[in-house]
């Protein structure tokens, strides 16, 4: 067999998804490569912050020492197991969260840096405060 053969043959014996992809490639028809986005076109495109980007550890790839990120394989990342544990960890975090500052102020409502004053027995406040 020729290397040509070898190929079609390969191509033929492939799962009828990748067929088709590789009778295209054999074809001479190429697809489009895809355009790299940086964090900020990424989280415009998804209608998000980056910060929610960082924090769901969207998958990307260091091009000449910076990230950048292809559409479709954050599209894939959102549909796949560990994006969905991702988020299960996050909320976990948020209801913990949550949960602390409600026994800390009593509402449930966190407020970073604000102090607390400590009252007596009486519940007088001697003008003690408590970090």
């Amino acid at each position: 067999m020729t290397g040509l053969e070898d190929l079609v043959a390969a191509a033929m014996s492939a799962p009828p998804e990748r067929r088709e992809e590789a009778l295209r490639l054999l074809q001479g028809q190429l697809p489009k490569p895809e355009a790299y986005l940086t964090l900020s076109e990424l989280a415009r495109r998804l209608g998000v912050d980056r910060g929610t980007l960082r924090r769901w550890r969207v998958p990307g790839n260091d091009l000449g020492g910076y990230r950048r990120y292809r559409f479709s394989e954050v599209e894939a990342y959102f549909k796949s197991e560990a994006f969905q544990r991702r988020q299960a960890a996050l909320r976990a975090e948020g209801r913990d969260a949550r949960a602390l500052a409600r026994f800390q102020f009593g509402d449930g409502l966190p407020r970073p840096g604000r102090r607390q004053i400590q009252l007596n027995p009486a519940g007088i406040n001697h003008g003690q405060a408590h970090d």
